[in-house]
């Protein structure tokens, strides 16, 4: 029997996939499941053998969330199916991204990254001493209080774990974005939010700003 990492949480842990070449898991039992606000609890949604890690590229996968899809009617290539079976893919949504991340331990890898470098939460807090800087995913929360300014089309969010205090800006230059999403935000106030960008210094001490140009660069978790 296995049990989950943080020590806080009782969940057992049952190893699946052992047959086959496809890597192995661990999958929560029904019984005794993560606790709330686990941070190992979304690895339950996270099936490694769907993935082609080798295919993973971090800042490409988060740079291509900054454009939205355009809409294409549905088809098959023979390059998606092998042997009637659909082929791997690399995660490329950011939940995908995200759920891989809380699947691993910060200090271990995915295709030689670092999940703690991908991940801005309060395991890898440490690893940012002086800021967040370039292609990351980060875990934050609406301010408390305005936690907008509509008139600079902005999102404010709040990173708190341990010592580590950081404030992030949202940007948007589409006016549409910006309000779809507060508004989308402002009814889950309370949620934790998880946004993938480029992240970028300030002239204020430890806030740090990104432009949002789709929405696929933000998700709410419930």
């Amino acid at each position: 029997m296995f049990y989950c990492p943080n020590q806080n949480c009782g969940a057992e842990l049952h190893i699946c996939n052992l047959e086959g070449v496809s890597s192995s898991y661990f999958r929560a039992g029904k019984l005794k499941g993560h606790c709330k606000g686990c941070d190992f609890g979304s690895s339950n949604d996270f099936d490694s053998s769907k993935y082609d890690e080798k295919q993973f590229k971090f800042d490409s996968a988060l740079e291509l969330l900054t454009v939205e899809s355009q809409q294409q009617s549905k088809k098959k290539t023979p390059s998606e199916h092998k042997n009637g079976e659909p082929t791997p893919k690399p995660p490329h949504t950011i939940l995908q991204i995200y759920r891989m991340c809380k699947s691993l331990p910060c200090k271990e890898s995915y295709n030689e990254e670092v999940i703690g470098q991908m991940l801005l939460d309060n395991r890898s807090a440490y690893m940012y001493p002086k800021g967040v800087f370039g292609w990351r995913l980060i875990e934050g929360k609406c301010k408390v209080g305005s936690f907008y300014d509509k008139s600079k089309n902005e999102i404010h969010l709040i990173f708190e774990a341990d010592k580590v205090k950081y404030n992030f800006i949202l940007h948007f230059v589409d006016n549409s974005l910006f309000k779809d999403l507060r508004s989308k935000l402002y009814n889950n106030r309370d949620k934790l939010i998880v946004v993938a960008s480029k992240w970028n210094k300030t002239e204020i001490f430890n806030v740090f700003s990104a432009e949002i140009t789709s929405k696929k660069q933000l998700a709410i978790i419930k």
